[in-house]
C-alpha cells in the first residue's frame, strides 16, 4: 500500500483511535432528560397529581386543566413521551410516580367526599375551581416566548374550542352507544386524550360518545362482583372495562407524544393554544347552577323519563342543571373563593421558579 494513502495521525500513532475513544465516552455528559428533579418541581408534581385526580371524579372539570395550573403540564407530556417511545430515564419515571400516584389515590380517598362536595355545594366548588384555573395563568405566562402572531392565532384558537364545548354542543343527554369493543375503544381513547388536553373533560367527552351508562354500570358491577367474589361476573365485566383502559393508556400516549412534538416545532403557536384553554376553561365552570329533579318527558342519561317513579328513582348526581339568580352574599362568596383558588395554585406555582413549567424541560432529549 501507498503511504500516502495511509492518514498521518495513523501513520504517528496508530493506537490513537483506540486510546482516544474511551476518554471521549467517559467525558460525555449525562442526558439531561436524566437529571434530577427539584424539591419544587417535585412538589408541584405532587400537587398537580391530586388536582387531577380530584378534577377527573367531576365530568366537566379538566385534570389537564389543574396540570397546567400547578405548572406541571409540559414535565408530564415529556414523561409520558418518553415513556411511549420506550426511552425511559429516571428523571421520566420520577415524574410520573409522583404525579400518577397522588392522582390514584385522590380518586380512591376522596371520590365519595368530592362527588358529595359538588353535589351538594356547587357553586362553593366550582367558584374555588374558577380560581384554581386562572391561578394557573400566571405560571404558563411566565414559559412564553415573546408574544407574537402566532402565539395570538393559538390562544384565540384555544378560547374559541373552549366556548364551543361550553355553550354550543348542549347538553350531553344524547342516546347512549351499545357498549361494543369498538365503541369502548375508542371512547376510552378519546377520554385518555381529554384527559391530558387543558380544558377538556374525560367524562365530558364520555358522555358525549354515549358510553358513559356502559362504563358506569359496568364498573358498579365490577366492584359488587369483587364484593361476591363471583369471578364470572368480574370476567364479563373485564369485557367492557379492559378495552376502555386500553383506549386511555393509547389516548394519553398519543397525545403525549403529539403535545410534545408540538411544543418543540410550534412552540408559540402550541403555547398560545394552551392558554386560551386554560382561560377558557372557565366558560364551563360557572358557579350559579343548580341540580334540579328531572320531569317526565326529559332525557337523563340517554334514557326518556316516561313515568313519575322512573323520574323519582333517578340519582341526585345525574340530576340536570339550570341556572339561578345569585344573591349578594354567593356573589361575595364565589369572588372570595376565586381568590382563594388563585392564591393556593399561583402559590404553588411560584415555586421553584421556572423548573417545572418551562415547556423545553419537558421537551428536551
Amino acid at each position: 500500500m501507498d503511504i500516502d494513502t495511509v492518514p498521518p495521525e495513523d501513520t504517528e500513532n496508530p493506537g490513537n483511535d483506540r486510546e482516544s475513544e474511551p476518554a471521549t465516552m467517559t467525558s460525555a455528559p449525562p442526558p439531561e432528560s436524566d437529571t434530577r428533579l427539584g424539591p419544587a418541581a417535585s412538589i408541584r408534581c405532587i400537587f398537580g397529581g391530586v388536582l387531577m385526580g380530584l378534577a377527573n371524579l367531576v365530568p366537566g372539570i379538566s385534570g389537564g386543566t389543574m396540570l397546567l395550573a400547578a405548572g406541571i403540564y409540559a414535565l408530564l407530556v415529556g414523561a409520558i413521551s418518553d415513556l411511549a417511545a420506550f426511552r425511559v430515564t429516571r428523571r421520566s419515571l420520577v415524574v410520573l410516580v409522583l404525579v400518577v400516584v397522588p392522582a390514584l389515590l385522590a380518586i380512591v380517598l376522596f371520590s365519595g367526599v368530592a362527588g358529595r362536595f359538588v353535589l351538594e355545594q356547587r357553586w362553593v366548588a366550582f367558584s374555588l375551581f374558577i380560581g384554581l384555573t386562572l391561578g394557573g395563568v400566571p405560571v404558563l405566562m411566565r414559559s412564553l416566548p415573546p408574544v407574537g402572531f402566532l402565539t395570538v392565532v393559538g390562544c384565540v384558537a384555544g378560547l374559541v374550542a373552549m366556548a364551543f364545548l361550553a355553550f354550543g354542543m348542549g347538553d350531553p343527554g344524547a342516546p347512549e352507544g351499545g357498549g361494543s369493543i369498538t365503541g369502548l375503544l375508542v371512547a376510552g381513547f378519546a377520554a385518555g386524550a381529554a384527559m391530558l388536553l387543558p380544558g377538556l373533560s374525560g367524562s365530558y367527552v364520555l358522555l358525549v360518545l354515549g358510553e358513559y351508562v356502559v362504563i358506569l354500570t359496568t364498573i358498579d358491577e365490577a366492584r359488587a362482583a369483587v364484593s361476591a367474589r363471583d369471578w364470572a361476573a368480574l370476567v364479563a365485566a373485564g369485557w367492557t372495562v379492559l378495552p376502555v383502559a386500553l383506549g386511555v393508556v393509547l389516548g394519553i400516549g398519543t397525545v403525549g407524544v403529539v403535545v410534545r412534538w408540538l411544543l418543540k416545532h410550534a412552540r408559540a403557536l402550541t403555547m398560545g393554544f394552551l392558554l386560551g384553554l386554560l382561560v377558557g376553561a372557565v366558560f364551563g365552570l360557572w358557579p350559579f347552577r343548580m341540580p334540579v329533579p328531572p320531569q317526565v318527558g326529559t332525557i337523563v342519561r340517554g334514557d326518556l323519563i316516561e313515568s313519575v317513579e322512573q323520574a323519582e328513582a333517578v340519582k341526585a348526581k345525574y340530576w340536570p342543571t339550570v341556572g339561578f339568580t345569585p344573591t349578594a352574599s354567593q356573589i361575595g362568596g364565589a369572588a372570595a373563593l376565586i381568590l382563594v383558588g388563585v392564591m393556593i395554585s399561583g402559590s404553588i406555582g411560584l415555586l421553584g421558579g421556572r423548573d417545572a413549567d418551562d415547556p423545553e424541560e419537558g421537551v428536551r432529549g
